[in-house]
């Protein structure tokens, strides 16, 4: 597709905001702590970095977060074993943008966590979060040194909730989602309820990701190219991480389908 192309058809996707809200299949296990706790250490390293981490921003060519950059994932440091080396794969994954970054991240780590780990288990749920955040930064290492200068910082916990929004759509495709659809169109966008088919929100996120992913690649034949400030190849590195590793934190019997 030429990048007109795929520019039209993610707009088209954005036209609609989509909210998950509940599904309606019960938890067995009970508490799911590893997903609480995840969610909680996430919030109180942001709070730790907001208060008392970043600096003042006194030189405009001095970006405040830079106390924080040996901790992010960078390709060039992590190739070059500087820094953390492989391990900032992990660090970044606990480190955010912002506070709408976090909320928005943690939203869905719990929406989709809750259940994945009733299936995994704690400490399999676990291994898989840390998995995917390991192939997340895989991805991202790879596209980022090909494309550009492998300089670029990313962080951020989406592309290991990307690998277990994919290990949701394995175990639970057909799950219903209460979902707020909000058609961003109108002049006063009006959230509308409805029950969805857990694929539905999940590939529509994949579809995006791979979309701006595919017209980076393209401007980049080009000759170019695109800083978009989303780690869409860390988005799909997590989702293809997070549906193949389930198969190994999970029993034969839900394998077979009788969940």
């Amino acid at each position: 597709m030429s990048p007109d192309t795929l520019l039209s058809v993610y707009f088209i996707l954005s036209l609609f905001f989509l909210l998950p809200l509940k599904d309606r299949r019960s938890r067995r296990r009970g508490f799911p702590w590893v997903t609480a706790s995840l969610v909680l250490i996430n919030v109180v390293i942001h709070l730790i970095v907001t208060f008392f981490v970043l600096q003042p921003e006194v030189d405009p060519n001095v970006p405040n977060w830079l106390p924080l950059y040996p901790f992010m994932e960078v390709p060039a440091l992590t190739i070059n074993h500087q820094g953390l080396g492989a391990l900032a794969s992990l660090s970044s994954t606990y480190l955010h943008a912002g506070w709408s970054h976090l909320l928005g991240n943690m939203f869905i780590l719990w929406f989709f966590g809750r259940k994945v780990e009733d299936s995994t288990g704690p400490a399999g749920f676990a291994l898989l979060y840390t998995l995917c955040g390991f192939t997340a930064s895989l991805m991202n290492v790879i596209a980022n040194t090909l494309m550009a200068s492998g300089d670029v910082p990313g962080l951020g916990a989406s592309g290991a909730i990307s690998g277990i929004m994919g290990a949701y759509l394995f175990l639970y495709s057909h799950e219903k989602i209460l979902t707020l659809v909000t058609p961003v169109i109108c002049v006063i966008p009006i959230p509308i309820p409805l029950w969805l088919p857990a694929w539905v929100f999940i590939v529509t996120q994949v579809l995006k990701d791979g979309l701006l992913g595919q017209l980076v690649l393209e401007v980049y034949k080009m000759g170019d190219y695109i800083p978009l400030g989303i780690g869409v190849f860390a988005h799909m590195g997590g989702f293809i991480g997070g549906m193949l590793f389930i198969y190994l934190f999970v029993s034969p019997y839900i394998l077979s389908g009788h969940r």
